[in-house]
């Protein structure tokens, strides 16, 4: 605590302060009622067997107190290294993959080679961490490994990761509950092996952090500045990402995945003063370990009321208000729209004729192909005609997901002026899965309006907060984009703490969270065609605003368009379709992201057009996926959200893959910008005029 002149005020040193001893007196109240204080040295050094209440302290009570303390000050280390050999405050194990990547490869080992994962539990992470890495760093690396490039891939590859460890999960759901929990992040313990296994290693990462020390501080200056003191910058920053890789591995080895203290530790260590390296990191670490244990103790202290959260999903809350705290904390830049010259469609009739002949074949391919007794074949008409009653609910209900999805992403990137945000990607699909899933888990009953309801809530809450945020940067396509993903987070680590009930109802909506089409009957699917046809039909109403908007606020209140209104409007139709299509196939699909793109591609850049023909993409997409997860793996079936998304992932890193061509050229088709320099606001203004 400080004194100013206003009286006393709150540094997050004393903050932090505050939390630890706070933790500390839980600690020792919820002690003090298992064992009197006479008692505590006994059970730590020489514990009576034959005390149930000696045996419960030593072996569970004290293991997860102390590995709360190792598991957050490794944690802490680890981002601090990752901020300072990247240059950027926003990367953190869990928003760089590294988490994901491990997780991924622990529950491949377990259920496949369970001999394997049980004796190279930390090897196994660390291959999982390390690739994952490498795929954001490979991703990154052309765009000079900046904040954004760095966080979209890792968004990406924790979307990839989660697809693949949702469709495992599926597969072998005897051990779901466990590997959902494991995946929230779990502090529990029984014995203090965990605490062996982790210890050393958070030893190591000290010891080898206070070796790079140096070397990483003069990373702080410019590379020529770093090469002319004689300093191999590449023999560096390979072995201090090494180091922070594996210490996120093994944490996550030892207690699941717990995200955001590696983001959260460093950050508030800066603001506590700590500017040299050595001192962020010492400070980083204790940091790291105060918010473990201070989150914990929270919720077990909140075990009284409700059932036990993951401690993982717990900091996901804690981490998405960082997010929005710092990036309000950026420079403002001014990013208008170009009016550039675009590449415009003269055949627009031609190429919606080929989408629609595209999307048309891919349904027939659906219902009529498929494998058999005697092999692969297209079934007969008359054939066909007995497999409607199976094929084709779902295949509507994949079809109605992927113009929904379509729409919303298309109004979306016009309303934001970025064509890489998505109903996906900035939690719009996220708040519309927690909007269902707390109508499923709370209502005693619902109807399909009521889940619609729901679902449109969540995803109005999600993307109107985007857009609040946003505001202070003037819709900066970078912070839009990093904003959703604090959202997504913070939706996400909710649902975690949700599915980590266990209550019964968890494994159905586990199924639909995955994107599953399996028990839609024709009722369902009428409902479905029903409300894309007729948000089809209301979308040409706002192809004269979705030209607008684009432009920017000034010349569009100059051609009479209320933008105020016409935003509000905008946001609530993209929130229905969104809410709509994730009630059919749940949130996990980048359609929303890979449809509008594939229009533009084609050429179309006027809204009507873009609309129509993202529309008939987004149908072709999700049916392909629904043929892909009923075949791929005959008899068994993946949902059409993970197929979704293992062709959207990678769909979405491509896109990435050129900083100065395909990206930028794609924003100016769309008279979009991605940076916003003051020549081209200039550029713009004058173009308005």
């Amino acid at each position: 605590m400080t004194v100013s002149q206003g009286g006393f005020r709150l540094t997050p040193t004393a903050i932090i302060t505050v939390l630890f001893l706070a933790a500390l007196f839980s600690a020792a109240i919820r002690l003090s009622t298992l064992l009197p204080v006479d008692d505590w040295w006994q059970v730590l050094v020489n514990p009576d067997l034959n005390s149930y209440a000696q045996v419960l302290v030593h072996d569970s009570v004290l293991p997860r107190f102390v590995i709360a303390l190792v598991a957050g000050g490794v944690l802490g280390l680890s981002g601090a290294i990752f901020q300072q050999v990247l240059r950027t405050p926003l990367a953190d194990p869990s928003t760089l993959g590294v988490s994901a990547g491990a997780y991924l490869a622990l529950a491949v080992a377990g259920l496949w080679a369970p001999a394997l994962a049980a004796s190279g539990r930390e090897l196994i992470a660390l291959a999982g961490g390390l690739t994952a890495f490498a795929l954001v760093f490979l991703i990154a690396w052309p765009h000079r490994l900046s904040p954004i490039a760095l966080i979209l891939a890792g968004l990406v590859i924790t979307f990839v990761c989660g697809a693949i460890s949702a469709a495992i999960s599926l597969s072998y759901s005897m051990g779901m509950n466990s590997l959902f929990v494991w995946a929230s992040g779990s502090l529990t313990q029984n014995d203090w092996s965990a605490v062996a296994r982790l210890l050393p290693y958070a030893a190591f990462g000290c010891i080898g952090a206070a070796l790079l020390a140096r070397p990483l501080s003069v990373l702080s200056v410019s590379d020529e500045g770093a090469r002319s003191l004689g300093l191999s910058l590449s023999s560096i920053r390979l072995l201090s990402i090494l180091l922070a890789v594996m210490l996120a591995a093994f944490t996550v080895s030892a207690v699941g995945v717990i995200g955001f203290v590696g983001f959260a530790a460093p950050f508030i260590a800066r603001a506590s003063g700590a500017r040299r390296l050595p001192q962020r990191l010492i400070a980083s670490m204790i940091i790291g370990a105060a918010l473990l244990l201070a989150a914990d103790e929270a919720l077990q202290q909140a075990t009284r009321f409700m059932r036990e959260i993951p401690a993982g999903a717990a900091t996901g809350l804690l981490g998405a208000p960082l997010i929005a705290i710092f990036l309000r904390r950026l420079p403002v830049v001014e990013t208008p729209a170009l009016p550039a010259a675009e590449r415009r469609n003269h055949r627009p009739l031609l190429y919606l004729a080929v989408t629609a002949m595209v999307m048309l074949a891919m349904i027939w391919i659906s219902l009529s192909l498929g494998p058999s007794l005697d092999g692969w074949h297209f079934a007969s008409p008359w054939e066909t005609q007995s497999l409607l009653i199976w094929r084709l609910p779902r295949l509507a209900a994949a079809a109605a997901a992927g113009i929904l999805f379509a729409l919303s992403g298309t109004v979306i990137q016009r309303i934001t002026g970025n064509p890489m945000a998505s109903p996906e990607v900035i939690g719009v699909n996220t708040g519309a899965a927690l909007g269902i899933l707390l109508l499923v888990l709370l209502a005693p009953s619902f109807t399909p309006l009521t889940q619609l309801g729901s679902a449109a809530a969540g995803a109005v809450v999600g993307l109107v907060a985007v857009l609040l945020m946003g505001r202070r940067s003037h819709y900066n396509p970078n912070h839009v984009l990093l904003f959703g993903i604090a959202i997504n987070t913070a939706f996400a680590a909710l649902i975690a703490v949700l599915l980590g009930t266990g209550l019964p109802k968890v494994y159905g909506v586990l199924q639909w969270l995955a994107g599953s089409t399996y028990s839609t009957t024709p009722l369902q699917a009428m409902i479905a065609v029903t409300v894309a046809v007729v948000l089809l039909a209301i979308a040409p109403f706002f192809s004269r605003w979705l030209d607008l908007l684009p432009l920017g606020a000034l010349p569009s209140r100059a051609l009479g368009l209320n933008v105020s209104a016409s935003r509000a409007t905008l946001l609530f139709f993209s929130a229905i379709s969104a809410a709509a299509a994730t009630l059919l196939i749940g949130p996990l699909s980048f359609v929303g992201l890979m449809a509008p793109h594939i229009a533009r591609t084609l050429g179309f850049q006027r809204a009507l057009p873009h609309m129509i023909a993202a529309a008939m993409a987004g149908a072709a997409l999700t049916t392909l996926a629904d043929f892909i997860g009923r075949v791929a793996l005959f008899p068994n079936q993946l949902p059409v959200g993970i197929v979704t998304t293992l062709i959207g992932g990678p769909y979405f890193l491509w896109l990435m893959r050129k900083p100065g061509d395909r990206l930028k050229n794609n924003c100016s088709k769309q008279g979009l910008s991605l940076a916003g320099t003051g020549k081209e606001r200039s550029a713009g203004r004058n173009a308005t005029k």
